[in-house]
């Protein structure tokens, strides 16, 4: 049996129901590392929900080897399967926070700069280095990005007070939705600057 052949065998068995193939199926898959990074890559486009979060976990174990495929399959992915990914991308965390951040400044694309959005606001404190990006995708031309940048602040709560300024002049921002999460995150932060401006909205 070939190397790929055992590699979608392995991915099949994510469906299994029995216990102990699916862990079995797992940790030979984490084990084989970079080589199943195409195939993995590939099965977060399926349509159960299950398998897909199987895949997630062995992609997030097998970590920074993935993430050049992730980014590349993310920059073409539509709909569940790009949002797939950009689960896979939080779960790596840290490691995949630069190439995130070069996704978030890619001008021509706005799917995979919301992608990576997406990905870094699910990271919490842990994509504090990626701030400066998150002040700069305050002013993007699209609404989601936009809110998913604030929201990303949020979830950083004090840890984000660099970004206040920049928050408190996207106050005036024309959707509805962007101005809710830079609210939220305002008050997140909670800086006496932060809670001045929410006083005053």
């Amino acid at each position: 049996m070939s190397d790929e052949q055992r590699i979608a065998d392995l991915i099949e068995d994510l469906e299994a129901f029995d216990d102990d193939v699916l862990d079995a199926a797992k940790t030979e898959l984490i084990t084989i590392g970079e080589p199943a990074v195409p195939q993995l890559v590939e099965a977060l486009a399926h349509n159960l929900g299950d398998v897909v979060n199987q895949t997630i976990e062995v992609l997030a174990a097998i970590g920074e080897p993935a993430i050049p495929q992730l980014i590349d399959e993310m920059e073409i992915a539509e709909s569940h399967h790009g949002l797939a990914i950009s689960s896979t991308l939080t779960y790596i965390g840290e490691p995949a926070i630069p190439a995130l951040v070069k996704a978030l400044s890619n001008k021509l694309n706005e799917e995979f700069r919301e992608y990576a959005a997406r990905a870094l606001s699910g990271m919490g404190v842990t994509a504090i280095s990626a701030i400066p990006a998150l002040i700069q995708a305050l002013t993007d031309p699209a609404d989601e990005i936009r809110a998913y940048a604030a929201y990303a602040l949020a979830r950083m709560e004090t840890a984000a007070a660099d970004a206040v300024p920049a928050l408190i002049k996207a106050l005036e921002d024309e959707s509805e939705r962007v101005k809710h999460h830079v609210a939220f995150a305002l008050d997140k932060i909670g800086t006496p600057e932060a809670q001045e401006a929410l006083r005053t909205l």
